[in-house]
């Protein structure tokens, strides 16, 4: 369900232009209210849920004071830079990836820390995070001119999204992928760290393997996170949207920008809590989409192929045409079709396409020059055993 929210997030930046939407993107009624919604239900949410996520699966590869596992995990943030990396500059260059490498790897100084020292890491992180982009609000508002300009990389790669070939598109976004790591680095990085650190501690108590035994969790974060998170960012996205800019060209577009990502984690706790009680009191709800869920690397950038291919100048040619409204119904119905041919390809395959070689690459860590391990040693004896007791 996150790469829903992630795909109607950064479609604008793929489809309207490199700084998401425009005025005139959102210049009718219909558009305004399209852009509102997804500012308001999904920008900053939903890669929180990705980031905790990331979290909890990384107790799958690691486990206290393992040395394999930890060069498994260092093998699978190498392998998750080079994708995301390819992935800014031939795709989009708002990836997400590269980031969680660089993340990851500050992840690992903790993986053998209390879950109390995780959890006050945790903390520390949302509130640096937190300190930081008021210190930016504060530049923001005392700048002379009302209106902050647009970073020229940004421009250029706009013009050649719109007409250039596919190599055009590649330099421009490599040009441009320094600023973009910058602003991804300043709106997200701090938070998605502390969500990290929750997930890790999450993953170790296994709170997502027995649903039922934390209702009373999920009840309160649902309440508590819907109640309280669903007027804070309607407040952030209605002054993110003054004057039809997203990311910040005013003083007060950027007061909602960083109002939107200082308060998304209350509603992205919310939906865990809204999500986890609809699974348990519905079960067959979210089946269509579970099983894809194991190709989440797939869709991810699947997602950012699809939309390229729409609306580059080397596909169908549709940047800058289209409002807001139509991009984030694309962006549903892509999400959709992904969606299915992965449940149909899951049917056949234990993993994504993409899933594949990137585990091939990180459990060579366990195998390459080490020979067989204790544990499969004992695996071939008691197999040896059993067919010594049949003969």
């Amino acid at each position: 369900m996150a790469l829903l929210g992630i795909i109607v997030v950064n479609a604008p930046f793929l489809a309207i232009s490199a700084d998401g939407y425009t005025p005139a993107s959102v210049s009718a009624p219909i558009d305004w209210v399209a852009a509102f919604g997804v500012t308001m239900l999904a920008q900053g949410k939903f890669y929180l849920i990705f980031s905790f996520l990331f979290g909890y699966s990384a107790n799958f590869i690691v486990r206290a004071n393992d040395p394999t596992g930890r060069r498994r995990f260092r093998r699978r943030l190498v392998g998750l830079a080079v994708i995301g990396l390819a992935h800014a500059v031939l795709l989009f260059v708002g990836d997400i990836l590269l980031s969680y490498a660089l993340l990851g790897a500050a992840l690992m100084l903790i993986f053998s820390k209390s879950d109390r020292a995780v959890m006050r890491t945790s903390a520390v992180a949302a509130v640096l995070a937190s300190l930081w982009l008021g210190v930016l609000l504060v530049a923001v508002s005392s700048t002379a001119s009302a209106d902050l300009a647009t970073d020229p990389a940004l421009l250029d790669l706009n013009a050649a999204i719109a007409n250039g070939s596919f190599i055009d598109v590649a330099l421009a976004r490599a040009q441009a992928l320094p600023a973009a790591l910058l602003l991804v680095g300043t709106l997200q990085w701090g938070l998605a760290f502390s969500a990290f650190c929750l997930g890790l501690v999450a993953g170790r108590r296994r709170v997502l393997s027995d649903l039922a035994a934390h209702r009373t969790m999920w009840r309160r974060l649902a309440i508590w996170g819907l109640l309280i998170g669903m007027p804070l960012q309607a407040s952030a996205a209605w002054l993110t949207l003054q004057g039809g800019a997203s990311l910040g060209s005013t003083a007060e577009n950027f007061l909602g920008v960083a109002a939107g990502f200082l308060t998304a984690p209350i509603l992205a706790a919310g939906y865990v809590g809204a999500l986890a009680l609809l699974a348990l009191r519905f079960p067959l709800a979210l089946a269509p989409v579970q099983e894809s869920g194991r190709a989440s690397l797939t869709l991810y950038l699947g997602e950012s192929l699809v939309l390229s291919v729409l609306f580059c100048g080397y596909g169908v040619k549709l940047f800058g045409t289209l409002g807001a409204a139509a991009v984030a119904a694309i962006a549903i119905v892509v999400w959709g079709g992904l969606e299915a041919s992965m449940h149909l390809w899951l049917r056949r395959f234990r993993q994504g396409p993409l899933e594949w070689p990137l585990s091939q690459w990180t459990n060579a860590a366990g195998s390459a020059g080490r020979g067989r391990s204790p544990a499969s040693s004992a695996s071939v004896r008691v197999a040896v055993a059993h067919l010594v007791r049949k003969s």
